[in-house]
């Protein structure tokens, strides 16, 4: 072989070395962007699984707010039928109250009159005794 033929397959082998070395490291690489894309999708994963607990926590809580909203409303029903209730009681209280004072009125009054004729027969009777009839 020439020198020339030796220095060319030289240079030819080095040649395929580098590329061999770059090629193992394009290799290295690509399994190093593996590991990371696995990374990602596992970070991904982990990412979903939280979104769909997130999800399940709102929904959750929708329907918590909801049915709170439900009650709330359902004691405010109930809270304006006893108020109305209490009302209602209220006036036949104050009705019954005003019958009371107009009956113990009446009885006042009537006693009050009863007491002033009673008086007034005692006077009548002192200054104007009854006849007996045995005596006349």
């Amino acid at each position: 072989m020439s020198n020339s033929e030796e220095n060319r397959l030289d240079r030819l082998e080095s040649l395929a070395e580098n590329t061999l070395t770059e090629l193992q490291e394009i290799k290295l690489g690509l399994q190093e962007i593996r590991l990371g894309l696995q990374e990602i999708k596992l970070g991904l994963q982990e990412t979903n699984q939280g979104l769909k607990e997130t999800r399940a926590i709102a929904n959750s809580n929708a329907k918590s707010i909801e049915a709170l909203t439900n009650s709330l409303a359902e004691s405010k029903k109930e809270w304006e039928k006893d108020r109305r209730g209490l009302y209602q009681l209220l006036g036949q209280l104050t009705r019954s109250m005003s019958d009371f004072y107009e009956v113990q009125s009446d009885f006042y009054n009537r006693f009050d009159k009863e007491e002033r004729q009673s008086r007034m027969v005692e006077i009548l009777d002192r200054y104007f005794p009854p006849e007996n009839p045995a005596n006349s």
